[in-house]
């Protein structure tokens, strides 16, 4: 796991903004203050061959009442199309939470298409049927509308506490309606 104070923390914050658009992510000031807390961690995959300092990707996410919420997966981009977030998705599956949700892009292109079947192809459903808003980010910033999947035993009653849940821890009680 990678702490506020990691070392790393530059990195996460130089891929955390490449991969992410305005509307996708918070202030990485907030992000490091958040983590400071403890309100969420960061999962790290780091390259062996470089002595384990150069980082590779990382995943996000923040511990709910029955489930976890992947917030943000981002791998450098001269690693993509490799098979390394496949291994770093089904080492968080195994090794830190399998029942879990998180917020995709609707269908709508190729690139959020590919995005869907990815996860697919690792177990996760998608909620076709759901309308989700993600919440804005912050003053300026838009809401999403968004899709959400899931992995493990959800029910709809549980997705729509964690939705809940997600709004007001993540975003602060916000509402994206």
């Amino acid at each position: 796991m990678i702490s506020y104070s990691d070392p790393a923390i530059g990195q996460v914050e130089e891929l955390y903004t490449s991969a992410f658009p305005a509307d996708e992510r918070r202030d990485f000031s907030d992000f490091t203050e958040l983590l400071s807390r403890g309100a969420f961690s960061v999962l790290g995959a780091f390259d062996a061959s470089c002595g384990g300092d150069k980082l590779l990707a990382f995943i996000t996410f923040w511990k709910l009442d029955g489930i976890t919420y992947l917030e943000h997966f981002a791998v450098v981009p001269q690693m993509r199309g490799r098979g390394l977030g496949r291994e770093v998705f089904t080492h968080f599956l195994g090794n830190v939470a399998s029942t879990i949700v998180l917020e995709v892009e609707p269908p709508v292109t190729l690139i959020a298409v590919r995005r869907i079947r990815f996860y697919e192809s690792l177990g996760l459903k998608l909620w076709d049927g759901v309308p989700y808003v993600q919440p804005p980010y912050g003053p300026g910033r838009q809401p999403l509308e968004l899709k959400l999947m899931t992995h493990g035993e959800v029910s709809q009653e549980l997705l729509e506490g964690s939705v809940a849940q997600i709004h007001c821890r993540v975003y602060g009680c916000a509402s994206a309606e």
